[in-house]
């Protein structure tokens, strides 16, 4: 799943979108009661039939002098964009999503005399791994002549860059959180900011809805994390602080089936350096030969050369997919090239799952 698709997943949860007004500047979300939420369509059809789909829209409650005498109040509306990487155009697509919302508003009954459009609080939340500055409408337009200025319309969006959120913003909203883990180009940041994340999604006695909420968003990050970190010359040392995550992500299938996929990404990623290195044959999935070959590498790149020769040594013969699976996880499961060797060992003589029983 990709960061904006997980942000859609977040921001579709009212709770998560008052977290998401909290981290605005006060002066822009003075007047909103996040009390009153409701979220709203975000696919338009423009004029001559073009559909355009925003990532996400909610009104929200205002208060003016009628709401805080007790009325019931007007609404503004908080159109989101979620942004993984920057946009030249983002202005531009800003000014088309509000000008179709206002539109969409004005279409439901009408626009009377009197009435008057909803103000639009645009924002672009942005999660890319390099710094953006967004270009105003502005700085897109050729230069005008004086005598047009008065026909002009000025346009800006205010920008949420998670590069700008602290720890301590992490640790006090979970839409904080959240973004940061999104935005982080280092595995080793990874535990830290998904227990962050998940201690405020998971709070003590939350209920049903609530777990199963924090285990769709733990899955789909999961998913991003893997194909992050996964591919590199780093895997190894990534899959550890992966393992890290998941225990925080508490979602109790998960980590059996994160690791599953990372090992298949390594066995992908070993059959194109076999082929590279004219091994085509060796390293094809669901061969012995490959396996071994993997495992031996995958064993190196852990623990040393020593241990990945005698963990090679010892599976040398062996030609059973199934004690080569059990192998495998050992190289994941195991913290030391001792522990290793001797679970191996019980793996290849005795046919079992590497545990003294």
């Amino acid at each position: 799943m990709h960061e904006d698709d997980i942000c859609r997943t977040a921001f579709a949860d009212a709770g998560m979108a008052r977290c998401l007004l909290e981290l605005l500047p006060e002066d822009a979300t003075a007047e909103l009661d996040p009390r009153r939420l409701r979220r709203l369509p975000t696919e338009h059809v423009a004029a001559g039939g073009q559909r355009r789909r925003a990532d996400m829209a909610w009104a929200v409650g205002t208060l003016g002098p009628a709401e805080r005498a007790g009325g019931s109040g007007a609404e503004a509306l908080l159109a989101l964009e979620f942004q993984s990487s920057p946009d030249r155009a983002m202005a531009l697509r800003m000014e088309i999503y509000v000008a179709l919302l206002r539109q969409e508003v004005a279409a439901e009954g009408g626009l009377r005399a009197g009435d008057l459009l909803p103000r639009v609080l645009p924002v672009v939340v942005y999660t890319g791994g390099r710094r953006w500055r967004p270009e105003t409408l502005d700085e897109l337009t050729a230069p005008t002549p004086a005598g047009w200025g008065n026909w002009q319309a000025r346009f800006e969006f205010l920008c949420l860059d998670a590069a700008n959120l602290t720890a301590e913003d992490g640790r006090s909203n979970p839409v904080a959180a959240l973004l940061r883990l999104l935005a982080t180009r280092q595995a080793e940041s990874v535990p830290a900011r998904a227990k962050a994340l998940f201690d405020r999604l998971r709070p003590a006695g939350s209920g049903a809805e609530r777990q199963a909420f924090a285990n769709r968003l733990a899955r789909a990050l999961m998913q991003l994390l893997i194909a992050r970190f996964a591919g590199d010359e780093e895997s190894d040392r990534h899959r550890h602080h992966m393992q890290q995550a998941l225990r925080y992500m508490e979602e109790p299938t998960m980590l059996a089936e994160a690791i599953t996929e990372w090992r298949q990404n390594a066995i992908a990623e070993g059959r194109t350096e076999g082929r590279t290195e004219g091994r085509t044959e060796g390293l094809r999935e669901g061969t012995s030969e490959g396996s071994r070959t993997l495992l031996r590498r995958q064993a190196t790149r852990r623990f040393g050369l020593e241990a990945g020769d005698e963990f090679g040594r010892l599976l040398a013969d062996e030609e059973d997919a199934d004690r080569l699976a059990l192998a495998g996880d050992l190289v994941i499961d195991c913290s030391t090239a001792e522990e290793l060797l001797r679970r191996a060992r019980l793996v290849v003589l005795r046919g079992g799952d590497g545990e003294m029983r």
